[in-house]
């Protein structure tokens, strides 16, 4: 048996002897404990060098000291460690995380009563911080843009390091934003090897603050928020990083010069590092590889996909919650010459020849089997010979057609359709929510799409409306 498990056991004997010398009989009218018990404990403890006997009885040597502070601090570090464990489930086994910045750490999950707590302390921190010191892989929630944006057209120092992921969805998406942002006064924009998680450092003044957010399947999981030595610790993590991340000030400049940020428009999930699927089928080629694009980006206040293109085979994926089933001809996906939409009493799934209507691979299932308000998955497969349209996870028809695929590479536009294909997104169509949308290069076959619906919760999602 260690010292420090000696220590846990016989910590009450050693409190008091640390106090100074004691009889065994003073011992007695302070612990709760028999004669044979105590002195079993106090033979260990001698054996041990954590106690010795002087005049007066006995007392705890310096051993024996260190022993239950190193006792103690690890009984708080492994509370500390309980109480975030449900935050930190999500992060890879190599996470540097430290536990000095679970002590006492601030604890919200997402998915809880009170998830949206800390992400508004969150909030409040970045517009009031002094300083502020970010390591990001995308964005939690879309309203810290035009918190950033804020603080950069007022002066306010600003220190961000990003994966190449998120600094190419910025640059495309937002340039006007990223120039304000990274060339403001005191704006820096870095990009690097960046953690699975988030971390914010806010300093006001003397005192800072940090959040560390975590991320599950590309939705936002939890946020934890500490100071004191857990902030300094977050800070030497940031320059660490930073310090092997490469500056982007210069490819910054190179943006539109004439681009402008007006906001990022309807509310969104996030969006930035493609999330990874779900799970995977455990074939080298299976859908893990397949994957070309999940998740989104905004244009405009609109939603698309990253642009991508396939031949033969094809998967699109998402969940979606209508509000007004009635409302017509609603497109839920819209990519190249692939559409999945709400028309004429029937949910579509569709591949088409923009030249011979007479070539399409039509799947549909009546509304009737659709829910207004309720979320539900919707997967459409086709693979040169066969078409198949899920929902929630459940084959619901499935068509012959030879027609040959050919998607050219272009984003999928989300409740959109395309005014013509070279200005992308354009004209709104859907009631409603789409969240999750995955594109694939090729079929799914139906365990996948069954593995999609389970693994994955829209519920959980950080919505700013309803």
């Amino acid at each position: 048996m260690t010292i420090l498990h000696i220590a846990q056991r016989r910590s009450t004997i050693l409190d008091y002897l640390r106090d100074g010398p004691l009889a065994k009989r003073d011992l007695l009218d302070r612990v709760a404990a028999s004669r044979s018990t105590i002195d079993r404990a106090i033979e260990e403890l001698i054996d041990n060098e954590m106690v010795r006997q002087v005049s007066g009885g006995y007392e705890t040597t310096l051993v024996g000291v260190l022993a239950l502070q190193c006792s103690r601090e690890f009984e708080r570090d492994a509370d500390a460690i309980a109480t975030a464990a449900p935050a930190l489930t999500p992060l890879w086994k190599e996470s540097d995380v430290a536990v000095e910045f679970l002590r006492g750490a601030d604890v919200s999950l997402v998915a809880a009563a009170d998830g949206m707590r800390l992400l508004a302390a969150l909030g409040s921190a970045l517009r009031t911080a002094d300083e502020v010191q970010a390591v990001a892989s995308q964005i939690a929630r879309p309203e810290q843009l035009e918190t950033l944006y804020e603080r950069a057209n007022d002066g306010g120092d600003t220190d961000l390091v990003v994966s190449p992921s998120l600094f190419e969805t910025l640059s495309s998406t937002f340039p006007g934003w990223l120039r304000a942002v990274a060339l403001g006064e005191n704006g820096r924009v870095s990009v690097g090897s960046v953690p699975e998680y988030a971390l914010a450092i806010c300093r006001a003044g003397d005192e800072r603050e940090a959040f560390l957010l975590t991320y599950d399947d590309g939705r936002l999981h939890a946020v934890l928020r500490n100071d004191g030595a857990a902030a300094a610790w977050a800070t030497e993590r940031f320059r660490a990083i930073r310090r092997d991340a490469t500056d982007h000030q210069e490819q910054v400049r190179e943006l539109d010069a004439d681009a402008r940020f007006g906001g990022i428009g309807d509310a969104t999930p996030p969006f930035g590092e493609t999330s990874a699927v779900a799970a995977d089928s455990g074939e080298p080629d299976g859908p893990a590889e397949a994957l070309l694009a999940s998740g989104y980006a905004i244009d405009g206040g609109k939603l698309r996909t990253p642009a991508y293109g396939t031949e033969d085979a094809c998967t699109v994926a998402f969940w979606m919650r209508p509000t007004d089933l009635g409302g017509g001809w609603q497109i839920l996906l819209k990519w190249d010459y692939l559409a999945v939409a709400l028309r004429r009493g029937k949910l579509h799934g569709t591949v088409y020849d923009p030249d011979n209507a007479e070539q399409r691979a039509f799947t549909a299932v009546p509304l009737s089997s659709l829910v207004e308000g309720r979320w539900q998955h919707v997967a459409y497969t086709y693979d040169e010979s066969v078409a198949r349209l899920y929902l929630d996870g459940e084959l619901v028809d499935e068509t012959e057609d030879g027609y040959p695929l050919h998607v050219a590479e272009i984003g999928a536009a989300l409740g959109y359709h395309y005014r013509d294909r070279d200005t992308g997104v354009h004209d709104p169509t859907y009631e409603g929510r789409l969240y999750d949308a995955r594109l694939y290069g090729e079929a799914l076959a139906a365990p996948d799409i069954e593995r999609l619906v389970s693994t994955t919760d829209p519920t959980a999602v950080v919505w700013d409306g309803a």
